[in-house]
């Protein structure tokens, strides 16, 4: 599908408010299983503005995390160690 540049712009924000794909397809009148296909396909507009902004606002949380961490909160050194982890094994991919 051919995607304007305002409804990209939509995608990247509605990504960046951690929307499901099948909201924002209902928000923006565009068949799921187009969407859905058009964020599966790494090199499209549509998934480069989903996967920044997804990326986006999880490194906002992690930064977040990582601030209550550091003054003890035992929930955020938990997930912040996860977060490591998870970096480890994303490299060794």
């Amino acid at each position: 599908m051919d995607y304007s540049q305002q409804q990209i712009e939509q995608i990247e924000e509605y990504a960046g408010y951690l929307t499901k794909v099948s909201d924002m397809a209902a928000l923006m009148g565009i068949d799921e299983d187009i969407l859905r296909k058009d964020i599966a396909d790494k090199h499209s507009p549509v998934s480069i503005a989903y996967r920044k902004a997804k990326a986006q606002i999880s490194l906002s949380l992690r930064k977040q995390e990582i601030e209550l961490a550091t003054v003890g909160s035992p929930l955020a050194v938990q997930l912040t160690s996860n977060y490591l982890l998870e970096m480890d094994d994303d490299e060794d991919s």
